[in-house]
């Protein structure tokens, strides 16, 4: 008899992450037998019946010593409301296991379906994302359902409900811009180093962030500059807060493996995925040999580091 699927790990990816460029959802289930072919299906038919859109849909099952990891992976710019579908799907998927005649598949997907369409923007929020976009602005929409243009102190905010209340609404676009980001990766010298670029940049200086705190940071008007120290898992459940930095800096490769990352190999792209958005050289060092593998990935080119030589922070 098989067993009901249990979820190992479910994630929305609200930005740039270790499998794409773009916002997406990660899941990883346990499972006594090979359901790829039907989660697929089901994740594909579930995001019609809603109407969410989804992309680079990739589901894999990995035979192990005792269960089946079922693994799957889409882009969507609504990943939380994706991660609710996977979670339904995977409902859908264990009362036709055990036999749950009980079990309503209309019921949560309409009510899926209306909460995607409550939390659509609205036509105006579109434009704006859009002008923005074409003039090389970040567009972000914050966890309070606001709508971020530009970053810090070079920023604008706009509630959705100020939107629709005044369809002509304008930001100050000459106003509009970047802020300076520095983004750090590691454990054993990150607090060190973002103490030490903050002092350069003169910036802000956030240690063990996760994605709420920097978009909090990036959402303030009186931030000049930001340097970032990431808590690595957050990297691995969230993605990246920001579309690109200009600097990344990779300390270490120390300390426990984050409880998100599959194995060795996600916890070092977790590390690394900073410096695919940095727009200089990532700064990253040599003396870890663990972090060698990422030299060849830093699309800019790398900068030796050699840490600090006493070993302490």
């Amino acid at each position: 008899m098989q067993r009901p699927i249990t979820i190992v790990q479910l994630a929305a990816l609200h930005g740039p992450n270790i499998y794409r460029p773009q916002p997406g959802v990660v899941l990883r289930a346990s499972t006594s037998a090979d359901h790829s072919e039907r989660l697929r299906s089901a994740i594909k038919g579930g995001a019609l019946a809603i109407g969410l859109v989804i992309a680079h849909l990739h589901v894999t099952a990995q035979p192990r010593s005792d269960d089946v990891l079922l693994s799957a992976f889409f882009t969507t710019n609504e990943p939380a409301i994706g991660a609710e579908l996977c979670q339904y799907v995977i409902d859908g998927m264990n009362a036709e296991i055990t036999g749950d005649e009980t079990w309503d598949p209309d019921e949560p997907l309409l009510a899926l379906r209306d909460r995607r369409q409550a939390q659509a923007l609205p036509v105006t929020a579109l434009q704006l994302i859009a002008n923005a976009r074409r003039h090389d602005l970040p567009a972000t929409v914050l966890p309070d359902g606001r709508l971020l243009l530009g970053y810090g102190e070079r920023s604008w905010t706009v509630t959705v409900a100020d939107l629709r209340a005044a369809p002509g609404l304008q930001p100050p676009w000459s106003q509009l811009g970047r802020i300076p980001i520095v983004a750090v990766t590691g454990e054993r010298y990150r607090s060190h180093t973002v103490a030490e670029q903050a002092n350069r940049y003169q910036a802000r200086a956030l240690d063990h962030a996760d994605r709420a705190a920097v978009l909090a940071a990036l959402a303030d008007p009186a931030c000049p500059a930001l340097v970032i120290g990431f808590d690595t898992n957050s990297l691995l459940r969230e993605g990246l807060p920001f579309d690109r930095c200009d600097l990344a800096v990779i300390t270490d490769h120390a300390g426990p493996r984050p409880p998100a990352a599959l194995d060795d190999d996600e916890w070092l792209k977790a590390l690394g995925l900073p410096m695919l958005c940095s727009t200089a050289p990532a700064l990253i060092n040599l003396t870890d040999p663990a972090l060698h593998a990422l030299l060849s990935y830093a699309p800019n080119g790398v900068i030796g580091w050699g840490g600090y030589a006493t070993g302490d922070e």
